[in-house]
């Protein structure tokens, strides 16, 4: 049985103050009301990239914040992103998320930029899942960050039983083929709602949802539907307003995160801001 009981997530973004400063509190609080509206799994700093604008003195500092959380329910799942150009500073961060009970797994992401080989992110991905000592999703997003993990470096992996699953963001095509050399509990999750209708009928039983930040109530009935039927009508408001919550701003004038940001803002009070330059605009460029 796959030890995390949640097949849903919400990936939830990193709350900053206009100085840029991280901002516990309002990280957290945005997750208590996605807790009321029927949320029960969270991942932090594991899906929006705003992780590798944090250093590790502040990764510590809100997955401590978040760990000392008492109004989470029982039954929450807590997921936290682990991912990092030095191998070093990845180490302890997954070292410390070991001695926290709060936290039910990490996300596991391969260094961007780098370009490792697959031998490279075969020790690093080891030596990171042995030193959090958790249920681990790996990550593989080759768009993000140059690198891809092979089928055959996700077999050697996966022979560990803490690798419980794979957040694919590269061919999901593959899927079916890699589904048939794993373990029939191992979870292959979707990052994000695009083509998730798709990815579902191809093998996927898990979801990183951005599009539950905004429509959660939606996000968790139209994903049990799909999980269940392998189907899903795609003319149904609930679907429309997670896809074009999921799509982010329809002018392209700004990125997703940011344009995400300004719609908590919309629909609560104040979320926070991004870490420039996300959300910048030309003018404010030259202003400088």
């Amino acid at each position: 049985m796959n030890p995390l009981i949640y097949t849903l997530h919400v990936a939830v973004p990193t709350a900053f103050d206009v100085d840029e400063q991280l901002d516990h509190q309002t990280t957290i609080a945005h997750m208590l009301r996605l807790q009321k509206e029927g949320i029960h799994s969270f991942l932090v700093c594991g899906s929006t990239g705003e992780q590798h604008s944090l250093s590790l003195v502040e990764k510590i500092s809100l997955v401590d914040a978040i760990a000392a959380e008492t109004r989470f329910s029982p039954d929450t799942e807590l997921l936290f992103g682990v991912a990092g150009i030095r191998y070093q500073e990845t180490h302890r961060l997954a070292a410390h998320i070991a001695k926290l009970p709060q936290v039910a797994g990490i996300v596991l992401g391969f260094p961007p930029y780098l370009c490792p080989t697959q031998t490279e992110a075969i020790a690093y991905a080891k030596g990171v899942i042995h030193a959090a000592d958790k249920p681990v999703i790996l990550y593989n997003n080759p768009r993000r960050t140059g690198f891809d993990l092979s089928i055959d470096s996700l077999s050697i992996l996966a022979k560990d039983p803490r690798v419980i699953g794979l957040k694919e963001a590269g061919d999901v095509q593959r899927i079916s083929t890699i589904k048939s050399q794993l373990p029939a509990d191992f979870r292959f999750y979707a990052g994000g709602e695009q083509g998730l209708i798709e990815k579902v009928q191809l093998g996927f039983g898990g979801l990183s949802s951005m599009a539950g930040n905004l429509c959660p109530q939606e996000i968790i009935a139209c994903w049990q539907e799909l999980i269940q039927t392998k189907f899903l009508a795609i003319d149904t408001p609930a679907w429309r307003q997670i896809i074009d919550a999921a799509a982010g701003d329809p002018t392209q004038t700004i990125s997703y995160l940011p344009w995400l940001k300004a719609q908590l803002r919309a629909q609560r009070s104040g979320f926070g801001h991004c870490r420039t330059p996300l959300g910048m605009s030309h003018l404010a460029g030259a202003d400088q």
